[in-house]
């Protein structure tokens, strides 16, 4: 009776254990699954005969694109095929980013070592400027400039040393978040139709799409370091790269 018993437990473990082990290893495998970050590619790229591009934005009014360089104290205007159309000549250093006012007559940069927001006109001649300092490390300092043009307000980002997006109004500082999706921040372009921002990370490779309070809504990864600038134009990102000094452009994604 004893052998009997015994010989049908040993049968019915036979048909439990697979299936307790099969379990197990399922359910390991499922926590174990990141999701990636979607990769997007560019659609088109332009050699641009400026020497290491640093900033980007969108001219409404020519259907342009206003660049600045950190290797030259000057302005360009290019065509969305990357050619130089009109070089306005400046007095600022070091230029990192770049943005225009509502009707596109008066351009802002930020200068990365001097840390200040500085205005000129399209002649080139410097209106006004003021202080942004908040990097602790000089060469980590501002590295991007975006308008709301409904609002006037400006945001300024600080690359690293901290990650940091401040907001201005009539020269007074509103509000800072610091954000900690990437390594770096390169450039900031604020979307009016979305009420959103993009970013760009050099050194993670990524695009970032921010709320209107800094909160991260999607981001993607592109195929290259040293993306500078970003700008967006209908339905493309437009990209520059101060490494092979290109102009990138990508399907904006949804």
């Amino acid at each position: 009776m004893l052998n009997n018993v015994l010989y049908k437990f040993f049968i019915l473990s036979l048909i439990i254990n697979p299936i307790f082990f099969s379990c197990s290893r399922d359910n390991s495998q499922s926590i174990i699954n990141p999701t990636e970050i979607q990769k997007i590619y560019p659609i088109n790229e332009y050699l641009l005969d400026i020497l290491e591009p640093s900033g980007i934005v969108y001219n409404s009014i020519n259907n342009s694109l206003m660049v600045v360089s950190d290797g030259r104290p000057d302005i360009y205007e290019v065509s969305l095929f990357g050619v130089t159309l009109n070089t306005i000549i400046a007095s600022g250093s070091d230029m990192e980013g770049i943005t225009l006012s509502r009707n596109c007559d008066t351009i802002y940069v930020v200068e990365e070592k001097k840390k200040l927001v500085t205005s000129f006109n399209l002649s080139g001649s410097k209106l006004a400027s003021f202080s942004a300092d908040v990097a602790t490390n000089d060469n980590s300092a501002l590295e991007g400039i975006t308008i709301n043009k409904t609002s006037n307000n400006l945001f300024v980002i600080n690359e690293k040393y901290p990650r940091m997006i401040l907001s201005y109004n009539n020269l007074t500082e509103r509000w800072r978040k610091t954000i900690d999706y990437a390594s770096d921040i390169s450039d900031i372009y604020y979307e009016d139709s979305t009420n959103c921002f993009w970013l760009i990370s050099d050194e993670s490779q990524k695009i970032l799409k921010l709320s209107s309070t800094g909160e991260l809504l999607k981001e993607w990864q592109i195929p290259f370091t040293k993306g500078e600038g970003i700008t967006i134009v209908g339905d493309k990102i437009y990209i520059v790269n101060d490494s092979d000094g290109k102009l990138y452009v990508f399907q904006k994604p949804s």
